[in-house]
Parts: structure tokens; C-alpha cells; sequence
């Protein structure tokens, strides 16, 4: 048992207000045999002699309990757990240990929120509530009932300089030490509640002295039992005038736990404090905080306090809020001056020039004693099972746990391995905790081991064990996968024979996610060496690798891979995908709200998730559903928790969660191989997608599916897009409830910052005016600038919250428009009212918002092409023409065009001009251009290009541009400065050859249907291959488009009719997107619509005109024929073979809808 030894005299002691776990580890020999597990419990409090079964508080696993706070009543528990191993003979073996559940202990507190100093006006009533402000944590509510308590109250002057008064009770008013020596003619100074009751006491006006301190204290003891007890306390500051009255208390209560008149704090947590007059509906003219350090006088036993004169020197990262109600202090202030024990938080209100002000007083806890650790082996393998045994550790409040951490190289990548409670005798704790390791890093088999002691009032001493020399054990992982994989391919069962497979059956929670987390380690190094190796041999990193966030490019070969090459990595690649399904089974099948457990199973996800192109369906919506689960515990527990600990768990979720949301859409992104188990589960309904079967998605059915029972690329995409719309919601889910928790814990001027490969996001509370002129940089080459002028619906002073995010891949497109934006990173930016409610944040088109969108480095950018142009010459034709497609899918979706020219003599400067939709025209006798500009040498750039980029606002609603060039001689002078191009009738000629270029870039939101739009959205010019510059007027999900675009040469404009243009664009289009189809991450082929028929007449009456202008009918004729039949019978199959590969059945239907025309009704 996890207990340890119990007995009836010396059991376990748990207090009524915590959970607790109750486990077992099983050793049976003999595998192949059933066993069943029954647990029973006994109330022990007056003898064992009745075993009753579990009650339903109680959750309950083969060989685990997981006790609720609560649960049980006050006493002596007995549990025992039967197991028997199922043969003709049942075979038992029984276990039992004893619990002893003890109160919690209330918390009393005279003033609400358990203040510890206020501000009282002499001519006003004092009213001190314990019986309604104390707190009982046994209570669901943790409310106390005060009829059940005793109390006795008692005072005594507080002199600041002099000696300290001595206690009076407030019910001997003849006492010469008695608080109420102003009370005139020796009235009665107070009286008791309604009825008598004594759970409240109000001290009546005009009986204190003004300008006097005083402190009233109220001892409490339960009417059954004298044992239970605790005292409350409270100064009071009188003054003359003024009756408002302050209280402050503790945000995270149970990180403030009472100690006579001051609260425990730990010094590796931050305080946070929360201030507010006792009648809310007053509102002050200010608000002050100042800090207090005091050292404790022994000769008085007092305390001597001096103000904390550094605060005004770390404003930005000790203190936060010294304005406002709420006030915190990081764990920076008590570690940077551990010397001082107490300290004094003060707040001080103005109303109308009157002062009024409450403090608390915090003395430092102490940690853990420190005792000793081992482990022991010193050496071994990830299957391995290391025993670490802690001795000798002691604190006065005993010790609550032991939790166990391991890393390699960087202490900030460490994961955790468990927790115990241990055994206590006396104040002295030792633990024995069994674990598994994962290996070293690299070519390094060191592994470093540390603990975290804690005591019960939740602080830490830390302690690094030693290093353990840990080596994977392969032939234990391969033996595991190919147990997994044989089970896949046949649809059964995974065999109990490995011995991996064996301790995930049999282990507790703890150990199935140590087992999670080893595995997940190795098999991600296999997957980095994989996926290394498959780039450096040809296959396009971009098909098959989503970059980290910073991340460099990978340089791969210019060969292609071989087929025995893709073969191997599609085998590496599923058998992966169904050794993490496995596993993300193993932790979805273990739940468990402890908190140091959901760390523990954060930690796992967050490693098993790592590799995106490995996760089935199955395994990204278990995770998505498990994280977001973590998450909601942790939102749930909010107020209880330190803002350490949120940090540590909220780092392991956000990358699971961005994880599996890129996973998801790596298939629909085209950035990702389809898995086998994915294809093979697209075909009829499956344990993998029946519950989205009644789900519709863009008016599809799947009742028009060809085939309703076989596997198809069409029925693929269907449930793929179906999931991911379901992973979507659930991690739009986590990410509220981890935003809600940190609302709990941010102050105003603090942020929290995650950083990883697969994620960055940035939570900040703020001012509103903070916003104005704001830039936050994520990492290089990203950037959200927000303007000096914002459209605000919120006072200045009222306080927002701000989440940026930025994730690696941007997600699909619900209705699946063709938006190429399948390598750009996705970049966010939400603001939030003090309620979690987002604020619409509006800027205008003179101050917009500026985003700086990076793309994944390992975009393919084709070489420019080059065009020999110096042995062209075209009587009469004063400009070289090139042909620009820009037409868009949807005529709401708008891009920019950039043009990039590299002249093989910089020396040389060019005339620019274009037209949208047509031929463009410059000479003396007409003028028909859209605009015109100079690449003049003087302007080149550093890398020999010269570019022009034409936003979007200027080319939305239009299909093609018509680009021409002209070089300028020696005598035309070039320069920026000219307000009209110059203007010449002769022939172009081109002294030198040079290389064009030529790519279209978008911005888009996402809407609320998850459709990407760019409407409102504008392309900056600093956009280039590796980003695009965004300016919006509002504030939303963003990420860019990119596309490689073709600039074939026009030879004859003028003549050109627009439908002429648009064939020549569509053959252009479809011939470049065949030759370049291995850069499987864009999409260049967008000519073909497959709702509309291709015939053949736009080409013939192109062709035809083409072949008439080679001067005789007979030729042209068998120019016409010739050149026909040789572009049927060797471009048309490429182009289906292309167009098959890409569009799957989508393809095979449009060819069986679609004849094939070359001569009409003759062939």
C-alpha cells in the first residue's frame, strides 16, 4: 500500500479538508490468468466489525482510491482490498490500511476577509463577527457554524513605542487594564449579538480613545470537543473622523494560512492582496499601498517595523498595483532578503481628503528541515525501476509530500516523475518512491534527480539528489511498437507479452505516466533523426515538418527521394502514429484530480503530443478533450493554488493543446502524410469518427460519398475536417479556462510569458491607455504594433487583460476556400474586460494595427527565371511584355503582387509600367497604364534585385496584370524624382539578360465560422519571402498567404483579346504547377474549377491564331494539327495524373462527368 505501514494505533492522519489517494502495487506471477479487485471500508472509530462497500464520494480503480475532501466524517477508517486471481481454486490476497481523518482546524477572524489592522472612526460603532467571517475548510463552503463554537473575547491597548498592555477581557469591565476607560459614568462599553448570541460583539461608539491603537483578540473552542480550538485577531487604529472602513485580504487564501495575529507566507510565492471598503458602494480619490519589514524584538516581545524604502526601485518586476485595490508582491521580495522574517502590508484609502487604512502582517514559514536522499541504482535503463529513498526531513507543521523532478541539459525542460506523501513520526518524514527515468540526451546518458520536500502549509525545500546515468532501452520500446502495430494491423487487442505493455496494465497512475513520458522522449529523438534523414535525401521538409517557432530552414538535397526512402518513412511514420494512440489511450484512461497527478499527466501530453505529424485523429481529440479536462480542474481551483504552480502546469498544457490543434490540420493544410489508421477508419463508421456521423459539415453528406463502407481520400478529408472543428472548440475551451485562471493571479503591470517550440502566448493585465503604442516582439520576424489612437469603449483607468498568441501553423479554412496560407504562422491578439469578456478594440485606416506574420522557414522559393532577352527584338513593340496571374478562387479574397528583377548588369536602369486585366500601352499616341515606375541603378538593392509590390486594395477584383519593361539607354537619365514616365516610339532593346521573379501575399482573419477573410485588411510593403506585413483596424486571428506565381512573356499584347489572356493564363498556370508539384506545401494549380466543364474551343481558337501568324493557311493548318495532337497526347495525361494526385476521387468523378474534347463530335 502507498500508505506504508498502518495499524489502528498508528494510522495515516489526513485532514477532512484534503483530497487523498489510497493505492496498491499488484505483483501476480501469473499473467495469463484474470484478476479481479473489490475494495470495502470499515468505520473504526468504535471497533472494525462492520465492512460496508465503497460509498459513491469515493472514486474508485482496480488498485486505486482516490478519496475526495469531504468525503468521509471525522474518525478512524479502515480500508481493505481483496484480489483474486479467477481459477478453478479462486486465489485471494487481502491488504488493509488505516486513515485517520482529523479536523482541518477553522480560521477565525473578527474582520471580514480576516484583515489584520483597520482604520476606525471614534464616533462610530465597532462591530468584530467571528461567528459570520471565520472559516471552517471541512465546510463545502467553508462556512462555519457558529453555534457550534464557544467564545471569549478579550483586548488591550497597543503602544507603539512603549511596552504592550496586557490582555483584559472584555466582559471584566472593572478590570484596571480594561480598553474601555473612556466610556463615560462606567456603562456598559459593548454588547453581544442578536439574542445574546455571542458569535458577534459591537464595541460601542465614543469607548475608545482617538489616536489610540488597540488589539482585540477572540479565543474559540468547539462545545464537544474542548481540543478544537483557535484564536482570531485584529488591530484597530482609532481616529477622530471618518467611518469608512477598509478590508484587505488574501486572493489565494490558502497560501495565507493564520498564525496567532499574522498569516504564513511562503517565500518562494508571490502574495496577493485585495483591498476594499467595507461599504462597496463607496468610492475612493486614491489608493496606496507601502510595505513594511519588521524584525522581531525579543526583549518586549515585540515587533520593530521599518518601511521598505526599495519599492519605488522595482516597480516592473517585485511589486505590481501599489495603486490600485489589489496589490502583489513575487516571491523576488522574500527570496532577495531571506534575513527578514516579517513583513507588513499597508493600504491606504482617501475619500475627500480622509484617510482610511488596513494592513496584514506576514511572518515568513519556514521551509522543510533538510534531511537526505539516494537512489539507487546508480545506473540503468528507461526500464529501470529506480528506488529513491528520503530520510530525516523535519518542520514543525509536518510534512505534506515528497515530489520528484528529472532533466538533462536545461533545468527549465525538467519534467516530473511523481509525488509521495511519505511517513511521519513525530516532525521527522521519510519517503520510498519507486520510478521510472527517461534517458539522457544526445550522445549524454546523465539524468539529473531532484525532490521538492513540502509541508503542510505548502512550502518548499528543494533538493538536488544526484545524477543517474540512464540509456534507452530499445529493445523494450520496439518490442512495445511492434506489439502495437501487429495489433493494428489485425484490429485486436495489443499482447500482454511485452513487459511495457505489462506495467502500463498493472500500474498506478503515476507510473503509466512515467512510462508515457520515457517513451514519448525516445520515440520523439527517433522522430527528429527520421525526419533529418528524409529531408537531407529529397523528400520537401514542408510536406512533412511544421518548424518550431524561431526555427532555421533545413537545408535538404536538390534530388528527389527514391521510393525506397519514402517507403521506410511512412513505415517509421505509422508505426509512431499507433504507438501514440496507444499511449494517449493509456493516460485518457486514468483520471484523477489530485494536483500533483495533473502536472504529472500535463507533463506527459505535452511530450507525447510533440511530434504533430504522428497524431491520429483518435490521439489529437483524446488530448484535446485531456487538456482541456486539466484545464477546467485548474480554473476550478484557482483561488487555492500558488501562481508558481499555475505557471509550472500551464506551460505543459498550452503546448499540448497548440500541438494537437497543428496536428489536426497538417492533413488538411497538405503540410502532413494522411496515417494509415486514418484512411483505413474513413471507410463506414468507425469507434474513430461515430460520434461526429450526425454532424454536417459545408452542406457535405455522407450519404453522397460514392462508396459508404470503403476508404476514400474525399470520406478522409470529410472526418478530418469534422475533428478538426471539434479539436478547435475544446482548445478555444482550455485557452479560456487557463485565461480565467491567471485573471485570478496577474496584477496590473504583470505578465506571464510561455516560450516554446510549439508555442508562444503572452497573458498581461494593464491599464486601458497602457494599450496605446504598444509593440510586444514574440520572437524575430514577429510583431504586433498597436497605434498611438484606438477606439476604446472603457475608462482610462480601468484594467483590461491581454493575451497574444502565436502558433506555427494556421488552421483550414472551415469551408475549405483556397487560401494559401498552409506555411504561414498564425499570430493573435485578444483583449479582455475585468469580467473575461473580450473587448472589441477598433482602430481607423490613418493608425492602424501593424502585424509583422512570419513563415515557416522551410517555404520553397524557386530561382528566378531567366530571360534572355538580348537576343529578342520585335519591330514596333516599345516594351517587353510578361503575364501575371492574380485571380482569386473567391473575389473577396484580394493579395498583392511583388515583382522582383535581378538585371545580370546593376548598372542598368528599366522603365516599369502595367495594367490590370490587359495589354498595357506607352508611346506618344496613347497612354493606357495603371501606373509606371523606374528601377534606376543608383536605387538597387545590396542583394542585386529590384522590386515593386502592388498591395491588395489596388488589385482586388482583378484576374491578371500585364507587366512591361523597357531598358533605358545611356542618354535617358533615370531618377525617382520624376513626376511622368518618359515616353518613347522606338523598338525596346535589351544590352543585357536578367532574372524575374514573381509572388502574390495575403492577410486574413479568422470570422467567427472559421473562414478566413481579408476584407479590411491591407499588405504592407516589408512584406517579403519570409513574412508578411499586415495592418488591420481590428483586432482577431491573423495569419498570411503566400503563393509562387509564374510570368510567362507575351509576345503580341496588343492583339490579345481578355479571354485570349485568361486561356494563356490558365495553360501557363496549369504547366507551372506540373513542374513544380514536389513543393508539396503550396498550391499552385488553381485553373481548373471542378463544378464547371473544360472544352476544347478556347484552346482551339487560341492555337489557331497563333499558328495563322506564321504566314500561310496550308501551315498554319498543319501547324494547328500537329501541334494539337502532340499537346493531347503528351500534356493532357501528365496534367490528369497531376490533378488525380491532387484531388483524389474529386478528380476521378469530374473525368467521369467531363468528356475530353479535341475535335468535337470526331475525337
Amino acid at each position: 500500500m502507498s500508505t506504508g505501514i498502518t495499524t489502528s494505533i498508528t494510522p495515516l492522519p489526513v485532514r477532512r479538508s484534503q483530497d487523498f489517494y489510497i493505492s496498491a502495487t499488484i505483483n501476480r506471477h501469473c499473467e495469463n490468468l484474470s484478476m479481479t479487485t473489490d475494495w470495502t471500508i470499515a468505520n473504526c472509530t468504535g471497533g472494525c466489525s462492520s465492512w460496508k462497500p465503497l460509498p459513491a464520494s469515493i472514486v474508485k480503480r482496480s488498485n486505486e482510491l482516490l478519496v475526495r475532501a469531504r468525503a468521509l466524517e471525522y474518525g478512524l477508517y479502515a480500508f481493505n482490498l481483496t484480489v483474486t486471481i479467477v481459477e478453478t481454486t479462486p486465489i485471494r490476497k487481502s491488504e488493509i490500511t488505516y486513515v485517520m481523518v482529523n479536523p482541518s482546524g477553522i480560521t477565525a477572524n473578527l474582520i471580514k476577509l480576516g484583515t489584520s489592522m483597520v482604520t476606525h472612526g471614534f464616533q462610530h460603532d465597532l462591530i468584530l463577527d467571528p461567528g459570520q467571517y471565520s472559516g471552517d475548510p471541512d465546510d463545502e463552503n467553508d462556512k462555519l457554524n457558529a453555534t457550534e463554537w464557544n467564545y471569549k473575547y478579550s483586548c488591550r491597548i497597543y503602544h507603539q513605542y512603549d511596552a504592550i498592555g496586557k490582555w483584559a477581557d472584555i466582559d471584566n469591565h472593572s478590570d484596571s487594564n480594561s480598553c474601555f476607560y473612556n466610556s463615560p459614568n462606567k456603562e456598559k462599553s459593548w454588547r453581544y449579538g442578536p439574542n445574546g448570541s455571542r458569535s458577534s460583539i459591537t464595541i460601542l461608539r465614543n469607548t475608545l480613545a482617538m489616536n489610540q491603537t488597540y488589539q482585540f483578540r477572540v479565543i474559540m473552542d468547539h462545545i464537544r470537543n474542548a481540543s478544537q480550538q483557535a484564536t482570531g485577531y485584529v488591530f484597530v487604529r482609532v481616529v477622530d473622523s471618518g467611518p469608512y472602513m477598509v478590508i484587505i485580504g488574501c486572493v489565494i487564501t490558502t497560501m495565507c494560512s493564520p498564525n496567532l495575529e499574522f498569516q504564513y507566507i511562503n517565500p518562494s510565492t508571490q502574495v496577493s492582496l485585495y483591498s476594499q471598503p467595507a461599504n462597496e458602494s463607496l468610492t475612493p480619490n486614491s489608493i496606496k499601498w507601502t510595505v513594511h519589514q519588521g524584525f522581531m524584538n525579543k526583549s518586549s516581545d515585540g515587533e520593530n517595523r521599518t518601511q521598505f524604502k526599495e519599492i519605488a526601485n522595482y516597480p516592473d518586476n517585485w511589486f505590481f498595483g501599489r495603486e490600485t485595490a489589489n496589490f502583489t508582491a513575487s516571491n523576488a521580495l522574500f527570496l532577495q532578503n531571506s534575513n527578514i522574517t516579517f513583513w507588513h502590508f499597508e493600504v491606504v484609502y482617501t475619500f475627500n481628503d480622509v484617510n482610511s487604512s488596513s494592513a496584514l502582517d506576514f511572518e515568513i514559514n519556514q521551509p522543510p528541515r533538510p534531511g537526505d536522499c539516494s537512489i539507487d541504482p546508480s545506473n540503468g535503463t528507461t526500464s529501470t525501476m529506480f528506488k529513491i529513498s528520503c530520510w530525516g526531513w523535519n518542520d514543525t507543521d509536518k510534512i505534506k509530500d515528497f515530489s520528484f523532478y528529472a532533466w538533462t541539459a536545461d533545468i527549465g525542460h525538467r519534467v516530473m516523475l511523481g509525488s509521495t506523501t511519505g511517513s511521519t513520526t513525530g516532525s521527522v518524514s521519510s519517503s520510498t518512491f519507486e520510478l521510472l527515468l527517461p534517458a539522457g540526451s544526445g550522445d549524454k546518458s546523465s539524468v539529473l534527480v531532484s525532490v521538492q520536500v513540502q509541508d503542510s502549509r505548502n512550502c518548499v525545500t528543494e533538493l538536488n539528489i544526484t545524477t543517474v546515468s540512464v540509456v534507452t532501452n530499445s529493445n523494450d520500446i520496439n518490442e512495445l511498437i511492434s506489439a502495437i502495430q501487429a495489433a493494428a494491423t489485425k484490429n485486436s487487442a495489443v499482447s500482454s507479452n511485452s513487459s511495457l505493455k505489462k506495467l502500463l496494465d498493472n500500474s498506478s497512475p503515476t507510473v503509466v505516466a512515467q512510462l508515457v513520458t520515457t517513451i514519448s522522449q525516445t520515440v520523439n529523438q527517433i522522430t527528429n533523426n527520421t525526419i533529418t534523414t528524409a529531408i537531407a535525401t529529397g523528400m520537401p521538409a514542408a510536406s512533412i515538418f511544421i518548424s518550431p517557432l524561431g526555427g532555421q530552414k533545413i537545408e535538404g538535397s536538390s534530388e528527389s527521394a527514391n521510393e525506397s526512402t519514402i517507403k521506410e518513412y511512412m513505415r517509421l511514420l505509422n508505426d509512431h502514429a499507433s504507438t501514440r494512440e496507444f499511449l494517449m489511450e493509456s493516460v485518457t484512461n486514468t483520471n484523477s484530480s489530485e494536483w500533483g497527478h495533473l502536472l504529472l499527466q500535463a507533463s506527459s501530453l505535452a511530450r507525447l503530443t510533440q511530434a504533430t505529424n504522428q497524431l491520429t485523429r483518435k490521439t489529437c481529440k483524446l488530448a484535446s478533450a485531456k487538456c482541456r479536462e486539466i484545464a477546467i480542474a485548474l480554473n476550478q481551483r484557482a483561488t487555492k493554488v500558488s501562481y508558481e504552480d499555475i505557471e509550472m502546469i500551464a506551460n505543459q498544457i498550452i503546448p499540448c493543446a497548440t500541438n494537437v490543434l497543428s496536428a489536426i490540420n497538417m492533413p488538411l493544410q497538405q503540410r502532413g502524410k494522411i496515417l494509415e489508421l486514418d484512411s483505413s477508419r474513413s471507410g463506414g463508421i468507425s469507434e474513430d469518427n461515430n460520434d461526429d456521423t450526425n454532424s454536417e459539415l459545408d452542406g457535405a453528406n455522407l450519404n453522397s460519398f460514392d462508396s459508404k463502407d470503403e476508404p476514400s481520400h474525399e470520406r478522409n478529408i470529410y472526418y478530418q475536417k469534422l475533428a478538426a472543428k471539434k479539436v478547435a472548440m475544446e482548445v478555444k475551451t482550455t485557452l479560456e479556462s487557463i485565461a480565467a485562471t491567471l485573471k485570478v493571479h496577474l496584477n496590473e503591470g504583470q505578465h506571464m510569458t510561455i516560450n516554446t517550440p510549439a508555442v508562444f502566448t503572452a497573458w498581461e493585465a494593464a491599464p486601458r491607455d497602457s494599450l496605446l503604442n504598444k509593440t510586444i516582439v514574440p520572437f524575430e520576424n514577429a510583431q504586433i504594433r498597436l497605434p498611438t489612437t484606438l477606439n476604446l469603449n472603457l475608462n482610462s483607468s480601468e484594467r483590461i487583460s491581454l493575451r497574444s498568441m502565436v502558433q506555427p501553423l494556421a488552421i483550414a479554412s472551415a469551408s475549405g476556400s483556397q487560401v494559401n496560407n498552409s506555411l504561414s504562422t498564425m499570430i493573435s491578439l485578444s483583449a479582455f474586460d475585468f469580467n473575461g469578456m473580450e473587448i472589441q478594440i477598433q482602430a481607423n485606416y490613418t493608425h492602424p494595427i501593424e502585424l509583422i506574420i512570419p513563415r515557416d522557414p522551410n517555404l520553397t522559393i524557386p530561382d528566378m527565371k531567366l530571360f534572355n532577352v538580348t537576343s529578342i527584338h520585335i519591330p514596333n513593340q516599345q516594351f517587353y511584355f510578361h503575364l501575371i496571374d492574380i485571380a482569386q478562387p473567391n473575389e473577396n479574397l484580394t493579395v498583392s503582387l511583388h515583382f522582383e528583377i535581378r538585371p545580370q548588369n546593376r548598372n542598368l536602369n528599366y522603365l516599369f509600367i502595367f495594367k490590370f486585366d490587359g495589354p498595357p500601352q506607352l508611346n506618344t499616341a496613347i497612354k493606357d497604364i495603371d501606373d509606371w515606375y523606374l528601377f534606376c541603378s543608383s536605387n538597387i538593392t545590396d542583394d542585386g534585385i529590384h522590386r515593386y509590390f502592388i498591395d491588395n486594395n489596388r488589385t482586388a477584383k482583378h484576374r491578371s496584370v500585364v507587366v512591361g519593361l523597357r531598358e533605358l539607354n545611356n542618354t535617358e537619365m533615370c531618377s525617382n524624382n520624376t513626376s511622368a514616365p518618359p515616353i518613347f516610339d522606338q523598338s525596346f532593346k535589351f544590352s543585357s539578360d536578367y532574372e524575374l521573379r514573381t509572388f502574390t501575399s495575403g492577410c486574413y482573419y479568422l470570422d467567427p465560422n472559421n473562414n478566413w477573410q481579408s476584407e479590411g485588411l491591407l499588405v504592407g510593403p516589408k512584406t517579403n519571402h519570409t513574412q508578411t506585413q499586415c495592418f488591420s483596424t481590428h483586432l482577431t486571428t491573423f495569419v498570411s498567404g503566400y503563393s509562387n506565381v509564374p510570368c510567362p512573356v507575351i509576345k503580341n499584347p496588343i492583339f490579345l483579346s481578355d479571354d485570349k489572356i485568361n486561356v494563356e493564363m490558365n495553360i501557363d498556370r496549369s504547366l507551372y504547377s506540373y513542374q513544380h508539384n514536389s513543393n508539396l506545401s503550396v498550391s499552385y494549380f488553381t485553373q481548373s474549377r471542378l463544378d464547371a466543364p473544360v472544352t476544347a474551343e478556347p484552346v482551339t481558337i487560341t492555337v489557331a491564331s497563333l499558328a495563322l501568324t506564321n504566314g500561310s493557311y496550308w501551315l498554319g493548318a498543319f501547324q494547328f494539327i500537329w501541334d494539337l495532337c502532340y499537346f493531347a497526347k503528351l500534356s493532357v495525361p501528365d496534367l490528369a495524373g497531376y490533378r488525380s494526385k491532387k484531388h483524389g476521387d474529386d478528380w476521378k468523378k469530374f473525368e467521369r462527368d467531363t468528356p475530353r474534347v479535341l475535335f468535337p463530335y470526331i475525337w
